[in-house]
C-alpha cells in the first residue's frame, strides 16, 4: 500500500475524506452518540471508480488516522486475492479468522481491496467455490451486532462484478464514487507531489498545466512529476547513462523547469486513455470568434435547466432538484460545428462530470454485440456515477443503421429519464430542428429550451476570424520576407567579399599608385 502519513498528503479528495470520517472514525469514536439517540452506526463502506483515483490511497491514510488518534483503532488491510485457496473450505477460513482478530481487537476496521475477486457474482456458470465465499462474507458481515464497532470497507474499479446481495444497507451501506480529478483537485495533486521540492516551478505553471492534464487521474500526476524529475536529470547530467560507474550528482543543479514538465507531458499516456478516449478539447483560439458566443449561450441554458450547483465541481453527489420537470438533457442542431468544436468544448468545460460517450464507434465496437445492448449498458454506467453526463454525438449517423428494437430501447430509456436522475444527457444532430426524426424530436422539450439550434456567425465575428488569420499569415510572411532579405544581404556580402580577394590576390601590377593596407600585406607576402 501507499506510504501516505495522513489525510493532509491527499490532494483533490476533500469531500471523499470528510464521508469518510463520517462513516467510519466517528462510529468508531463516538459510539456513545449513535446509542444516545439508538441510531445503527453503518457496517460497510466500498469505494468505487476508475484506476488510480486514490481509493488505496484513502485506506491506507485511514490506517495512519487510526494509530494516531487518541483511542486507538486497529485497521486489517487485505486484498481479494490473499483469501483465496486452492483447497476446499480453506479460503472461508481464513474469512473467518480475519473476523475473529477483528473481534478480538475491535474497535477494527477491515479493508479489502479489489473486493470483486473476492466476492464476485453468483451465476450458475460460476462454480461453487466462489459462491460459497460469498456466502461466507454475507454470514460474517449479518453476524456483526450493531455495536460491535467493526466496519468492512471495500475497494473495486469494477463495481458490476460485485454480488448485488453486499450492496445494500446492512452490509456495504454507503457507496463512495472516486471521479478523475476535476480542474481544481489537480491543481491541488500536483501541490502534494511537490510540497517537498527546494526549487518548486511557479504557481501559474501549475494552473496551465492541471488545465492541460484532462483525464489524468491521481496516478497519473504522480508519475507525471517523476518523469518530469528524470527530463531534468537528463537535461543536466546526460553523461550518467555512458558512464559506467556511480556519478556523483548535485542536488543544487537540478532544478525542475517548464520544459521539464512539458516534455514529460508528451511521454505520459493516461490511464484513461489507454482504455477509451472521450472527445474533450478546449475551444481552439481560431474558432473562438466565431463560436464562443454560441458557447456562451449554450452554458447559460444548462445553468437553467441543470440543478443548482451541478455544473460546479464543489459536491461530491448532486442533492438539488433540477428547474425542468425531466432530467437534463439538450438537442444542438445545425451544422457539424458542435459535434467538431462546441460538444468538445463543452465536455471540456465540464470536466467534473463523469462522461460516458455513445455514439456510431461505441455501437458497432465489438463484434457480434447488439446495439441495444450497448445502449443499456450506457445508460447503466451513466446512471451509476450521478451526477454525470451522456454525451450522443451525432446521432443522426447512427439512428437509421440500427434496427427497430435499438432505437425503441433508446427512447424507453431516454423517456424513463425523470427530474430525480442528475444525469446531463446531451445529444447533437448535424441538421436543422425541422428535419429532426420524430422519436428524437419527442424526447426534448422545445418549449423548455432543450432543443437549442446553433446560429451562424454574425458579420462582426466573421470579421474577426479572417482578421486574426490574415494578421497571422501576415506575421508569417513577414517573417520569411525578413529571413529572405537576411539571406539575400548575406550572400551579397560574402560575394562581395570573395570578389574583393580574388582583384587582389589576382594583382601583379608593380607601378600602381595607391595601395591598400590589405594588398600592401599581400604583395609582400609574395615577394
Amino acid at each position: 500500500m501507499s506510504s501516505a502519513k495522513d489525510f493532509s498528503c491527499i490532494g483533490g479528495l476533500e469531500k471523499h475524506i470528510r464521508v469518510v470520517k463520517e462513516t467510519v472514525l466517528f462510529p468508531l469514536m463516538y459510539g456513545d452518540v449513535y446509542a444516545r439517540f439508538n441510531l445503527k452506526p453503518p457496517r460497510g463502506l466500498l469505494f468505487y471508480g476508475p484506476p488510480g483515483t486514490g481509493k488505496t490511497l484513502v485506506a491506507s491514510a485511514l490506517a495512519s488516522e487510526c494509530s494516531n488518534s487518541e483511542r486507538k483503532v486497529s485497521f486489517i488491510s487485505r486484498k481479494g486475492s490473499d483469501c483465496l485457496s486452492k483447497w476446499v473450505g480453506e479460503s472461508e477460513k481464513k474469512l473467518q479468522k480475519i473476523f475473529t482478530l477483528a473481534q478480538q481487537s475491535k474497535p477494527c476496521i477491515i479493508f479489502f481491496d479489489e473486493v470483486d475477486g473476492l466476492a464476485p457474482v453468483r451465476s450458475s456458470r460460476q462454480d461453487f467455490v466462489h459462491a460459497s465465499i460469498v456466502s461466507t462474507l454475507l454470514a460474517l458481515m449479518d453476524g456483526l451486532d450493531n455495536n460491535s464497532e467493526i466496519i468492512v470497507i471495500g475497494a473495486t474499479n469494477r463495481i458490476d462484478a460485485i454480488d448485488p446481495a453486499l450492496r445494500r444497507p446492512g452490509r456495504f451501506d454507503r457507496e463512495l464514487y472516486f471521479p478523475l480529478p476535476c480542474y481544481n483537485a489537480r491543481k491541488e495533486i500536483l501541490s502534494v507531489h511537490i510540497k517537498s521540492w527546494k526549487q518548486k516551478p511557479p504557481q501559474k505553471f501549475f494552473s496551465y498545466l492541471a488545465s492541460k492534464t484532462v483525464g489524468f487521474c491521481g496516478s497519473d500526476l504522480q508519475a507525471l512529476c517523476a518523469e518530469a524529475v528524470m527530463c531534468c536529470v537528463r537535461r543536466n547530467y546526460p553523461e550518467i547513462y555512458t558512464s559506467k560507474s556511480r556519478y556523483q550528482i548535485n542536488d543544487r543543479h537540478l532544478k525542475v523547469e517548464k520544459q521539464d514538465f512539458l516534455k514529460a507531458r508528451q511521454n505520459i499516456v493516461p490511464a484513461s486513455h489507454r482504455v477509451s478516449i472521450a472527445p474533450i478539447k478546449s475551444l481552439s483560439s481560431k474558432m473562438q470568434p466565431l463560436l464562443q458566443d454560441n458557447l456562451s449561450r449554450i452554458l447559460s441554458q444548462l445553468d437553467i435547466l441543470c440543478p443548482v450547483g451541478m455544473l460546479i465541481c464543489d459536491v461530491v453527489t448532486g442533492k438539488a432538484v433540477s428547474r425542468s420537470t425531466s432530467c437534463p438533457r439538450m438537442l444542438l442542431c445545425g451544422d457539424d460545428c458542435h459535434t467538431r468544436h462546441l460538444g468538445p468544448a463543452l465536455l471540456h468545460t465540464l470536466e467534473h462530470l463523469p462522461c460516458h460517450v455513445l455514439d456510431v464507434t461505441t455501437l458497432f465496437e465489438e463484434t457480434g454485440r447488439a446495439a441495444e445492448e450497448v445502449i443499456i449498458q450506457k445508460m447503466k454506467m451513466a446512471r451509476r456515477s450521478l451526477p454525470s453526463m451522456l454525451y450522443v454525438p451525432d446521432v443522426l449517423a447512427w439512428w437509421d443503421l440500427v434496427d427497430e428494437p435499438a432505437r425503441v430501447v433508446f427512447t424507453s430509456l431516454m423517456q424513463g429519464l425523470d427530474r430525480s436522475v442528475h444525469m446531463l444527457v446531451l445529444t447533437t444532430a448535424n441538421c436543422s430542428r425541422e428535419d429532426l426524426p420524430a422519436d428524437v424530436a419527442s424526447l426534448f422539450d422545445e418549449y423548455q429550451g432543450e432543443v437549442l439550434e446553433i446560429l451562424p456567425p454574425a458579420e462582426q465575428q466573421r470579421e474577426l476570424f479572417f482578421k486574426q488569420l490574415f494578421v497571422h499569415s501576415s506575421d508569417i510572411e513577414s517573417n520569411r520576407s525578413s529571413q529572405a532579405d537576411l539571406e539575400q544581404f548575406t550572400n551579397i556580402k560574402k560575394a562581395k567579399e570573395v570578389g574583393r580577394r580574388r582583384r587582389l590576390t589576382n594583382r601583379t601590377d608593380p607601378n600602381e599608385n595607391s595601395l591598400s593596407p590589405i594588398s600592401f600585406e599581400v604583395i609582400i607576402e609574395y615577394s
